[in-house]
Formats: structure tokens, C-alpha cells, sequence
């Protein structure tokens, strides 16, 4: 049977689930009530992508999630926080505000959000925030998460916050900011993600440290948006060269992380598993050479192979990796390497769950991620 019979999306299946956890989240999910501007985002995205996003959703409930994430809007610094939870209103003082406090993360989830429902921004305080993430910029070129007592930066420097903060810069600047210069050192935040580039290829959480998929994309979505930044915009590959980040290995590095090793027989948990020395004779890589030729020779016949992603050398694959992995293949225009068949029988066949969504792995709960 011809994969494209075989395994075949659901679409109405997917928006149901993703109607239904924007309404109510699954009971595992409600303990992360913190990171409800990050669940809001990956909601609001999956049914943007599915394209019902207007016509599943009312005007007034859209409206309604507009005045919500408005409503986590921290005043003075124009980031926002990742819930109403901690709002203080007039109770806010100079010895409690440090519980209240924007946070990089939740701010471009917010501001993205905000685009994709429609709304012109107008509400947002584009110079204080623009101000604010400039500061939190630190000497090495990366990006904390949040300002702490004296203006100190906090929070890890990796490079999902250096995405975000360049990610909120492509949001806002315009003529909305009045010519205000806030730009930030983009000569040293290059070469942070040039140093966070392992000699396997990968880009990993800081400089000498080993590769992961997901820092990788959040490196590679920040040349991207820098590129962005520019007028007139340049090519990430030319923001890549810049950088001195070698996209060649970063490519042969990513597609050697899919795999065959999808199902793991052990009943352990993942935290375990991180531990273990993994089974290499559990699963193999797919050889990118063979399927360039195949893909070349128009060669998309059912091979009966099942291949998703992982994050790191020797993991067993993960849903979450086959984005983050295709995402920044796709960004860097190489995603044409992937084993598409393979990644499609993994996404469709093992871990698409029957009341929609996808989980982590096959027999899991869908996430909302």
C-alpha cells in the first residue's frame, strides 16, 4: 500500500483536539498553569497551521484571547509575564515586583500570538520593550530572561533566549518606535552562536558543550532573524558566513540524527533512559547520500522504513526533534535531504494519537507541543 494511502492525517481529528485544549487542558498539562502564554501560542499556532484558525474560531473569542495576553502586559518594561497569576494590580510595590516580572520566553510567545490573532499591536509598549530586551543582552553576546534586582540579568544564556529576543526585534521595530536606536551588539551575539557550535555541527547550550536539536534551531532561527533585520534583508546562509557557523556540518549533523530507533522496549522513564548507555544496535541512521540519489531519481516507493528524529547522538527518537530538526533544515532550504517517507510513517503511523495531537512517543499522550 503507497504510504500516501496508508497513513493519512486526520485534520478534522487534529482540530477537534486542538479546539478542545483551548478551551480546557488535558488534567497532565494543568500543572504548568505558569507557561500559559507558551500553551497559548502552540495552540493558536497548530490551528493557524491547520488553516481554521478564522473560521473555528468567533471573533468575540478571539477578542477575548487578545485582552487576555494584554492582560499579561507588565507595566513599565512592555514584556509581558506567562500568566495573570502573579498580578499584583495596585498592590505592586518596589518589594514584591521581582515575583512579577516579564520574562523573554513569554514575551515573544505573547507578541507572536498577538500577530497571528490579528491584532495591530498598538496596545503593546513597543519602546519600553524594545528597551528592555536590549538590556537584557549580556557581554558575550547572549540574552537572559529577565531583569532582577539592580537591573541585574538573569536567567540562562543559551540560544532559545537569543532567538526570542531577536524574534520580538523583527515583531516590533518600525516606524512605531520614532527612530529610538535599539539595536543591540549583533557582532558579538553572532559569534556567541558560532562558539555554541560543537566540531560535530551541532549548536549546543553554550560554547564546548555538546549539540542538541532543539538549541540548534533556536541558533539557526536567530542568524535567520538577523538576516531579517536587515534592510534590505539577507539570506540566512549569508548571516551564516558572518558568523563563521559552518552550515555544511550543521546540515550533515542534523540528518544524522534521524532514526530507526523509535520504540524502546524498556519500561523506564525518560529520566533513566538520559542516564543509560544507549543500545546502538537498536536503531540506525538514515544515509543521506542514498536518499539524495533516490529523492533524485524520483524514487518515493513505500520502503518499509520508520525513521523519526532525535535530539542528541544515541537517543531514541522524540516527536518534538522532528520539528526541530526539519524546521532548521527547512530554514537553512536543505529539508529536501529528509526521508520524508520514513519521517511520515514515524509521525502518522507511531505517535499520532487517536483523539488527535501527537505524543512524545508511540502510546503516549498528545502534547501540546
Amino acid at each position: 500500500m503507497a504510504p500516501s494511502e496508508e497513513y493519512r492525517l486526520d485534520k478534522q481529528r487534529h482540530i477537534k483536539y486542538w479546539k478542545r485544549c483551548a478551551q480546557l487542558l488535558p488534567e497532565p498539562y494543568t500543572s504548568g498553569d505558569s507557561s500559559r502564554m507558551s500553551f497559548g501560542f502552540l495552540i493558536v499556532a497548530a490551528l493557524d497551521l491547520l488553516d481554521v484558525l478564522d473560521s473555528v474560531v468567533d471573533s468575540i473569542e478571539k477578542q477575548s484571547w487578545i485582552e487576555w495576553i494584554y492582560a499579561c502586559q507588565v507595566p513599565h518594561t512592555g514584556g509581558f509575564r506567562g500568566f495573570t497569576g502573579t498580578m499584583f494590580g495596585g498592590q505592586r510595590s518596589y518589594h514584591n515586583w521581582h515575583w512579577d516580572t516579564a520574562n523573554l520566553p513569554n514575551t515573544y510567545f505573547a507578541l507572536a500570538t498577538l500577530v497571528m490573532l490579528g491584532d495591530d499591536l498598538a496596545r503593546v509598549n513597543r519602546s519600553g520593550c524594545l528597551a528592555w530586551v536590549r538590556s537584557l543582552q549580556r557581554p558575550n553576546g547572549s540574552f537572559g530572561e529577565f531583569s532582577g534586582e539592580n537591573d541585574e540579568v538573569e536567567g540562562a544564556d543559551d540560544p532559545r533566549h537569543c532567538m526570542c529576543a531577536v524574534g520580538i526585534l523583527n515583531i516590533l521595530q518600525g516606524d512605531a518606535v520614532n527612530g529610538a536606536n535599539f539595536t543591540i551588539n549583533e557582532q558579538s551575539l553572532r559569534k556567541y552562536i558560532a562558539n555554541c557550535q560543537s566540531p560535530e555541527g551541532g549548536i549546543g547550550q553554550a560554547p564546548l558543550l555538546e549539540p542538541h536539536s532543539g538549541l540548534n534551531y533556536c541558533g539557526i532561527a536567530t542568524l535567520s532573524f538577523l538576516g531579517l533585520l536587515k534592510h534590505p534583508a539577507v539570506s540566512v546562509e549569508e548571516m551564516a558566513n558572518q558568523a563563521e557557523v559552518d552550515v555544511a556540518s550543521c546540515t550533515r549533523w542534523m540528518l544524522d540524527r534521524q532514526t530507526t530507533w523509535v520504540e524502546d522496549d524498556d519500561d523506564d522513564d525518560d529520566d533513566q533512559d538520559e542516564d543509560e548507555t544507549p543500545n546502538v544496535n537498536q536503531g540506525q541512521k538514515i544515509q543521506p547520500s542514498s536518499l539524495v540519489m533516490s529523492s533524485l531519481q524520483g524514487d518515493l516507493e513505500h520502503h518499509g522504513i520508520i525513521a523519526g528524529f532525535c535530539g542528541r547522538c544515541g537517543k531514541i527518537a522524540d516527536t518534538c526533534y522532528c520539528f526541530w530538526n526539519v524546521g532548521a533544515l527547512a530554514i537553512l532550504q536543505q529539508h529536501r535531504l529528509v526521508d520524508i517517507v520514513s519521517l511520515r510513517s514515524y509521525l502518522l503511523g507511531k505517535v499520532t494519537h487517536i483523539i488527535g495531537g501527537f505524543g512524545k512517543g508511540p502510546g503516549e499522550l498528545p502534547g501540546t507541543s
